[in-house]
């Protein structure tokens, strides 16, 4: 019997027989949610105007993250042992957790309902209220992706967990807000700190020191979550984890050879949603993600055939950080200022752009933070930047955009410097850009748009100066 979302997930990629017999499960999950017939009529018209869904790729990468919600939601009826870890996030643990036991369930459960309730049903407010209302209260500089996973156990959508991975090896804040979890919900948490002070110019050749220390903190890590979860992680567990995720990985990089196309042939909504997976999930979603990548690239070649894309041929191109993580009309607004955008930080990361590991390490949170370290994202400064060189001449970039969030003390804190050597060392303009990649209701679509216009005019009109 046909139900009052079936539509909905039809769009999302879902095949009929996949709905009938996730049927249960998405009525438990939907009425957790709080998510009624009116707001699949809302989602199917917001997935339809700001979603490639013509793409079929696209559809079931929506589906991918709608599986990885129902899990989520359920994983306490599921009787499942629960790990949630933030983002950004050094996904080894995770990964090794998930490939030790079928009876782990292991998310970043902030980013789920970001990309769900925000990129499909767009209503993620409500949660972030909850949030603020939880500990995390307006006005004080707090994260939104904190005040979402917050306030989605507070309103009981999903469970809270058995155990917190801590990422203050990034984020400042993020053992904070799992120690108000614990606070209010009595959750343990394993801590994995780090350092992120470097001397300028040193990455890739960075420190060994550096490799063991924070290996010895992934390490403590793994054998809190042992203790805790009453598990083993198998010896194999990371070749295993890596097995899993190397698929993603390549798809990735087939991507961004893509992507150097002119013009793009897909938007930066969909890349946003391509590389947060890959950083959000261990389980279900990411399986799922990597079918719905084979059938997109697939796609994304013809499109480049036939000379398809976003914006029309010529247009200027810049790398922003980051695509918005719940409001799609965010990151729309920069195709619509007639940019192409064939880039992010995450995607280039994840397909190839990236220093390689040394690999001379034994332990497993040493051969974690090898490869970590190796990826420059939780060095420092001046390893990002090198990146954003590399990639300006990979993709032939004619500018970038720095997007920027106040509340995150690690990003903000690059920004200034970021413009500065960016445009000393590649002769490229880049706008500095404050944003919120998680929370539209202070930094709306409209309230960009006048930025990223000019900053397009500036583009166009050097690019006709040049011609």
């Amino acid at each position: 019997m046909a139900g009052y979302y079936d539509a909905l997930f039809k769009l999302c990629g879902f095949e009929p027989a996949e709905i009938e017999a996730e049927r249960p499960r998405i009525d438990r999950t939907l009425a957790r949610l709080n998510l009624g017939p009116e707001d699949m009529r809302r989602a199917e018209n917001w997935v339809s105007r700001y979603h490639d869904v013509t793409l079929k790729g696209v559809r079931k990468l929506l589906g991918a993250w709608l599986k990885e919600l129902i899990d989520l939601v359920l994983a306490g009826e599921d009787g499942k042992k629960i790990v949630y870890y933030g983002f950004p996030a050094i996904l080894g643990p995770g990964l090794m957790l998930s490939a030790s036991s079928k009876d782990v369930f292991v998310s970043a459960p902030d980013m789920v309902l970001d990309h769900t309730m925000g990129h499909i049903f767009n209503k993620l407010a409500p949660i972030l209220e909850a949030g603020e209302a939880n500990g995390l209260p307006p006005g004080h500089a707090l994260c939104s992706l904190w005040q979402a996973k917050i306030g989605g156990i507070a309103k009981g959508m999903i469970p809270a967990p058995h155990l917190a991975l801590a990422s203050s090896y990034y984020c400042d804040m993020g053992s904070k807000a799992d120690d108000l979890v614990t606070a209010k919900y009595g959750v343990p948490i394993a801590y994995i700190d780090g350092v992120m002070d470097s001397k300028w110019g040193e990455y890739p050749d960075y420190q060994p020191e550096r490799v063991r220390y924070l290996g010895a903190q992934i390490n403590q890590a793994l054998k809190k979550a042992e203790r805790v979860l009453d598990i083993q992680i198998s010896p194999d567990a990371w070749e295993r984890s890596r097995e899993d995720s190397g698929k993603f990985r390549e798809n990735l990089a087939r991507l961004v050879e893509l992507m150097r196309a002119d013009p793009v042939p897909l938007s930066l909504v969909e890349l946003e949603l391509l590389e947060a997976l890959s950083a959000s999930s261990t389980g279900r979603g990411i399986q799922e993600g990597i079918k719905a990548m084979e059938i997109l690239t697939d796609e994304l070649e013809d499109r480049v055939k036939a000379g398809i894309g976003t914006t029309e041929k010529g247009a200027p191109r810049v790398m922003v950080r980051l695509g918005h993580a719940s409001d799609p009309r965010v990151s729309r607004l920069f195709e619509e200022a007639g940019l192409a955008v064939p880039l992010t930080f995450i995607l280039g990361s994840w397909g190839g752009i990236r220093a390689k590991p040394r690999g001379n390490y034994s332990t497993p949170g040493e051969i974690i933070a090898d490869y970590e370290m190796a990826a420059g994202y939780y060095y420092g400064t001046d390893a990002q930047i090198q990146f954003y060189e590399k990639a300006a001449e990979l993709m032939k970039l004619d500018g970038f955009i720095a997007t920027y969030l106040y509340n995150c003390r690690p990003v903000a804190t690059l920004s200034h410097a970021q413009k500065k050597y960016l445009e000393e060392r590649t002769g490229l303009p880049v706008l500095s850009l404050e944003i919120d990649n998680f929370d539209s209701r202070a930094y709306s679509a409209a309230s960009l748009r006048t930025k990223v216009e000019t900053f397009a005019q500036m583009l166009k009109a050097k690019k006709a100066s040049t011609a």
